[in-house]
Formats: C-alpha cells, structure tokens, sequence
C-alpha cells in the first residue's frame, strides 16, 4: 500500500519547484494562470501541494514556462 504521507511530501515538492521555476522567469501567480487558462487560485493550490495535477495540466504548465516537463521533477535546487 502506498504511503499517504510521501505523495503529500511529493505534491509540496513538485508545487515548490514550479513556484521557483516561475518566480525564476519572472512570472506572477495571476500571469501564468493567465497563459495557461487556469484560475490563479489553482495555481497557488498546485504550489502549496493541495492539488493533484494530472499528467496532461503538469505538460501544460512545463509549455507555458518553456522547459521539458522532467525539469519539474528535478528537487535540487
């Protein structure tokens, strides 16, 4: 059975890196929302790690940032 506690662990840290990533270029909450049409409060969920994103929005959010979506899943930074 999984562990309930490391996919939380998992969504913290995928949601921090996109939140560097997108401070990193610049990007507010409400722009990339905005580019990616979303709404902004998504976004922060993603971040926070309350948000279970599927693997297509994880693509979508990877295009809009211009990176590969394997950049997302690099935590050392």
């Amino acid at each position: 059975m999984v562990n309930m506690d490391k996919n939380a662990d998992l969504e913290k840290r995928f949601g921090a890196k996109l939140a560097y990533i997108r401070k990193s270029k610049k990007l507010s909450q409400m722009k990339l929302a905005e580019i990616v049409d979303m709404n902004f409060n998504y976004i922060g969920q993603i971040e926070r790690g309350e948000a279970n994103v599927t693997i297509k929005t994880m693509h979508t959010l990877a295009n809009a940032l211009d990176i590969e979506l394997r950049e997302l899943f690099d935590f050392s930074f």
